[in-house]
């Protein structure tokens, strides 16, 4: 029997009798004769005969908590964990979430790795008892507990509008934030669904085009367009490349900006960035300059977003990286080495002295430098690379989830891609 088990058995014993009803009061004797023959059976082990006794015993204290807990551990040490089940479900339902039984359930969830089980619970209990310590501890040990969804991949871009890329083979296709696959890998490239989550950019044999969820066509380029690269449909605003120059693209591949560039982030919240040559200038949703051609590079996810979130953007002069808003105004000190965008309104990973750290949106650092790697925070949650392996850091820059991946990227609504050894998955919170 599980140590958790004898302990609640003991806390049992230790709590005594609440003793009621009219049965109980004319026949004392008999009740507590049927209460040390249990006894001495659970002794022997005989888990059996102690059951029945106590059931015997409840017909004099037909309410007794306490005897019917101590039939559902019988249950439990016999080795019938349904009924065990059963038993402090019934108890909890009739009896408004008793703490110890609501614990007693909980820890043998959690010893058993049935954390969503045990969630439930403990939200059901929390309810009836808000205040209680023991209660709200076991339910902050299983804030950042996770399951696997077991879809294996070569590896799995970010998750961006409810979607994910994933690639398998040399082929790429799409997933969905919960790890289905949407789009299977027989595609050339494909990106994340548009924002509205109604268009897939996608390449074939090479061919772009705009497909549905479902990888379908939906729309084609235009007569005698020569699609060389084609970007994120963010609120009918794409980056292309057309005919050898970059713009901007809608959902009908008509073409609504000039293409006279030679780069081109995708355009978010009324901001991006495009290359002339190697130099970077900032636009705005009209494709006028926001800034001259003064930047070096401006720092992207691995969809072209500078920002996912927000209008900061990370933008290099010279030999480091500075925060910038999109008026192009410097906000902070920068310096920084290196960065990630901000996923979120939350912290973003910078890189100084050779170590990863995190700034808030006004530029002042919230986690000193200090990891091997690192990628912004979205969710309450950051990766980051211990040196021991990639973990997760919540906002007190407590390790809350362990070191054990070899990389990881973000959360995004409780779900995220993890790489184990060589291959990659997705792990979904418990608890968002």
């Amino acid at each position: 029997m599980k140590r958790a088990m004898l302990l609640a058995m003991v806390s049992l014993c230790v709590l005594g009798w609440y003793v009621t009803g009219k049965g109980l009061v004319e026949k004392p004797a008999e009740y507590n004769r049927l209460i040390a023959e249990a006894e001495h059976y659970e002794e022997e082990k005989i888990y059996i005969k102690a059951m029945e006794a106590y059931k015997n015993a409840l017909a004099y204290n037909p309410k007794s908590i306490d005897i019917q807990t101590r039939i559902a551990v019988d249950y439990l040490a016999i080795g019938d964990e349904s009924s065990f089940i059963n038993r402090c479900n019934s108890i909890n339902e009739a009896n408004g979430y008793p703490v110890s039984v609501s614990i007693l359930l909980a820890d043998f969830y959690m010893e058993r790795n049935r954390n969503e089980d045990a969630i439930t619970l403990l939200k059901k209990a929390l309810k009836e008892h808000k205040e209680d310590e023991q209660l709200k501890a076991r339910y902050d040990q299983l804030r950042y507990t996770y399951k696997d969804l077991y879809k294996t991949y070569d590896e799995i871009l970010a998750i961006r509008n409810d979607s994910a890329v994933f690639i398998q083979n040399g082929n790429y296709g799409l997933l969905s934030k919960e790890g289905q696959a949407k789009i299977r890998g027989a595609n050339s490239w494909v990106g994340p669904l548009s924002s509205d989550g109604e268009m897939v950019p996608m390449e074939k044999d090479g061919e772009y085009y705009y497909g549905d969820e479902d990888g379908y066509r939906v729309e084609v380029p235009q007569e005698g367009q020569q699609i060389e690269a084609l970007g994120v449909l963010e609120d009918d605003i794409a980056p292309a490349k057309v005919n050898g120059k970059y713009g901007y693209l809608n959902g009908r591949f008509e073409e609504i900006s000039p293409f006279s560039w030679d780069g081109a982030t995708v355009m978010k919240n009324g901001i991006a960035a495009v290359k002339q040559g190697e130099r970077w200038a900032l636009i705005n949703e009209k494709f006028e300059l926001v800034t001259d051609f003064i930047y070096d590079d401006v720092k992207t996810d691995e969809y072209g977003y500078g920002c996912v979130e927000g209008t900061l953007l990370f933008v290099k002069q010279g030999d480091t990286y500075h925060l910038v808003n999109e008026k192009g105004e410097t906000i902070g000190d920068g310096g920084y080495e290196d960065a990630f965008p901000f996923i979120e309104k939350e912290a973003a990973a910078v890189k100084k002295g050779g170590k990863w750290g995190f700034i808030g949106t006004d530029g002042s650092y919230v986690i000193e430098p200090q990891y091997e790697n690192a990628k912004s925070f979205s969710g309450g949650l950051a990766p980051v690379d211990t040196g021991n392996g990639w973990g997760y850091i919540d906002e007190e820059n407590h390790l809350v989830i362990a070191d054990d991946f070899s990389d990881a990227g973000n959360f995004i609504q409780g779900v995220a891609p993890v790489k184990y050894g060589t291959y990659w998955s997705m792990i979904k919170l418990n608890m968002k």
